[in-house]
């Protein structure tokens, strides 16, 4: 059930960047945006969530409240903002988004998930292990990705010119 819910995250966040074409830099920054709100505004949302009696099983209104804020940026960021011209791009970007959404929702995922065993217990140990790292990472590519996009557009217009 757990490997279930947390593959549907990632192939959601997958195919929501690949359909809109929109670069990784964005979207990535958008995401650790959000982890920052989630760090600050979880215990209140949840509060809210909890008073409304609005819950979404089997999450607890703690963990629901912070994987809306931790999702919500970058799926406003989905509208609007720079895309990939190329398909692969577009794919190497959305994977890489789906990687670094997937990690920053684990932790909070796997609070009220069904218990954890087996191969699935030691991968998701792993993954914790090395989650800062991985994190740190996935937010150094989209600063690269941004700082690409950036360059692309100034290098694309200055050859339009001439």
């Amino acid at each position: 059930m757990t490997l279930v819910i947390i593959l549907a995250i990632a192939l959601v966040l997958f195919g929501l960047s690949f359909i809109t074409k929109r670069r990784f830099g964005v979207l990535g920054l958008g995401l650790a945006a959000g982890a920052l709100l989630a760090q600050s505004w979880s215990s209140d949302l949840a509060q809210i969530l909890a008073v409304r009696q609005i819950s979404f099983e089997p999450l607890s209104p703690s963990v629901t409240a912070t994987v809306a804020l931790t999702v919500i940026p970058a799926l406003l960021l989905l509208i609007a903002g720079p895309k990939y011209a190329d398909k692969r791009y577009a794919f190497i970007g959305s994977i890489c988004f789906a990687i670094l959404g997937t990690l920053l929702l684990l932790g909070p995922l796997t609070i009220d998930l069904l218990p954890l065993s087996g191969d699935m217990k030691s991968v998701l140990d792993f993954l914790a292990e090395w989650q800062d790292l991985l994190i740190a990472g996935g937010i150094v590519l989209a600063i690269v990705d941004m700082l690409h996009a950036n360059g692309s557009k100034s290098h694309s217009k200055k050859s339009g010119k001439h």
